[in-house]
């Protein structure tokens, strides 16, 4: 299709939303003046007799069904971020290394820990990742469909996977969202202080196949949310409720993460490196979901990612990012330094929506 075909196209589908757009106004006007008609019919000339409901002690997480979703995942945000700080490094503007901090202590004596630093890659590494990216554009012509909807949709492709149709799990939609948002809150105050130049910066050749965002690239947004969206959902489902769940290449859900996260690279905006600080973010704020609501034998170990060592101990010295390679790193590597448990005050709210998400897993063969 030619540029002047597309953009005629594209000009007649905005022509259609705005056309429903306007019928379904219409629709709504006449719906109120309707109602406002058929009251005007019915209602007593006297005045009407008080009533004063009893009002009913509703345990929140029910309240919290009964609201609009966008405001059941506002709530739900400020719980976590009740408990999560971004220190970016002190004078240094841009930074070289930031940390997210946890509340371990509650709002009133927060004793703030970090459970996930990470440092810049060099200039150096990023133009290493250069030729990755010109080998990944191969796959352009086939992967266009899934990487144009990934743009706007990530939830669909992990429902591909697991019996999790939004009509019957209420509380695991509400879970979702909820990683969605986190991730984009944290990853987002991470890029500003980075200030990580996007691929096309440092190669003309690279020529991206949608128009690259105005944000910075480090760390990758869409692994972050990506690998949240499967860590939680691992979590969440997980058979053995009596240990932390483990990282393997063979998880639908990882390797979803994986595709989703490399499709940004297929796509031209992301070098691998973004990929595998995204990734072992999103890890991160997952397992500080479910610390936050509580869940039992699940930790959340503090991370502290050097991507300037990533892919020094990988075959030929790559700094590719596939699942197989994050995995490996997860065993123990020294790009990542695993520390000891952070732990956090449980929220009540948390807990509740994690039992009744847990609760609607259960009951999905009915």
């Amino acid at each position: 299709m030619s540029l002047t075909n597309s953009q005629n196209s594209q000009n007649s589908q905005n022509s259609q939303n705005s056309q429903n757009s306007q019928a379904a106004a219409q629709q709504d006007m006449l719906i109120a003046r309707a109602v406002d008609i058929a009251r005007e019919g019915i209602i007593d000339a006297r005045p009407p007799a008080p009533y004063t409901p009893e009002p009913k002690g509703l345990p929140p997480v029910k309240r919290l069904r009964r609201i609009e979703f966008d405001f059941a995942q506002s709530i739900l945000m400020a719980e976590m971020l009740e408990t999560l700080t971004v220190k970016p490094e002190p004078h240094k503007n841009p930074a070289t290394e930031m940390e997210v901090l946890a509340s371990t202590g509650g709002i009133a004596n927060p004793k703030p820990k970090p459970i996930f630093t990470l440092n810049l890659p060099t200039v150096k590494d990023f133009q290493t990742e250069i030729d990755l990216l010109m080998g990944y554009a191969t796959l352009r012509g086939e992967r266009l469909p899934e990487i144009s909807v990934q743009t706007q949709e990530l939830v669909a492709f992990f429902a591909s996977i697991l019996p999790i149709a939004p009509a019957r799990t209420r509380m695991v939609q509400y879970l979702l969202a909820l990683g969605l948002d986190l991730a984009t809150v944290v990853v987002q105050r991470l890029k500003i202080g980075f200030d990580a130049p996007r691929p096309n910066t440092l190669s003309q050749q690279v020529q991206p196949m949608l128009p690259t965002p105005l944000h910075a690239s480090y760390p990758s947004g869409h692994a972050t949310q990506a690998f949240t969206l499967a860590a939680l959902l691992e979590i969440l489902t997980r058979e053995d409720e009596g240990r932390p769940i483990a990282f393997s290449p063979h998880s639908q859900l990882l390797a979803m993460a994986a595709r989703i996260a490399t499709n940004r690279t297929v796509m031209g905006v992301h070098f691998p490196s973004d990929s595998a600080a995204g990734a072992f973010l999103g890890i991160t704020l997952a397992r500080w979901i479910a610390v936050r609501a509580g869940v039992e034998h699940q930790d959340c170990p503090s991370l502290n990612f050097n991507a300037r060592l990533w892919g020094k101990t990988a075959p030929g010295g790559s700094r590719d990012f596939y699942l197989a390679r994050l995995c490996k790193v997860l065993e123990g590597d020294p790009c990542l330094h695993i520390g000891a448990p952070v732990t956090g005050p449980v929220s009540g709210l948390m807990k509740a929506v994690w039992d009744e998400a847990r609760a609607e897993w259960s009951e999905r063969w009915s």
